[in-house]
């Protein structure tokens, strides 16, 4: 069974940028163009108000198993500060994705109260919670939005792999949460 991905006219619309660098790749680890941070993001706020004349698109760009597509959206979200695709942005977060600590800003910055119940949903979920990406991610998001809920998970137990997928959410988490809700 082969797996359907969006179409890449996101990716043509946003474009690359003076070193042939795509533009979708600048979010991932928060490393700007040389033209700076406001340029890139009046790129993702531009590509946001084409996408909003697509809204199928834009929810099916974040459900997509493809992390490119994902973080573009989200991206694109956070950039232009829309409350939109909630449940979208939640279906992608449960089914994990390589940037699931980015799904996880990008739900904790634009939802709020909604954000707060779905990640208390996900701590409860016995299947979620052995998830190191989700489990660690949910956790931290909902320290940021004051939750003061008791935890076992820890960044240090279990394998190495466990271990290392839960520090690099712990990272992640922490520097696009000070990045964007600076921005927001």
């Amino acid at each position: 069974m082969s797996i359907q991905l969006p179409d890449k006219k996101v990716f043509e619309w946003l474009g690359n940028d003076s070193k042939d660098v795509p533009y979708y790749l600048h979010p991932l680890n928060l490393t700007w163009s040389d033209e700076g941070i406001d340029h890139d993001l009046n790129i993702f706020s531009r590509v946001a108000e084409q996408l909003a004349a697509e809204p199928e698109y834009w929810a099916e760009i974040i459900q997509t198993v493809s992390w490119r597509h994902t973080l573009a959206g989200c991206t694109c979200l956070l950039a232009s500060s829309r409350h939109e695709f909630f449940d979208d942005l939640c279906f992608r977060f449960r089914e994990g994705s390589w940037v699931t600590p980015q799904i996880a800003v990008t739900i904790g910055l634009l939802h709020g109260s909604a954000a707060r119940s779905f990640f208390e949903s996900v701590l409860d979920d016995p299947v979620m919670r052995n998830r190191r990406r989700q489990s660690v991610s949910a956790l931290r998001i909902l320290q940021r939005l004051g939750a003061n809920r008791e935890s076992d998970i820890a960044l240090n137990s279990g394998n190495a792999s466990d271990r290392e997928e839960a520090m690099v959410a712990d990272q992640v988490v922490t520097e696009h949460w000070e990045f964007w809700s600076k921005r927001v």
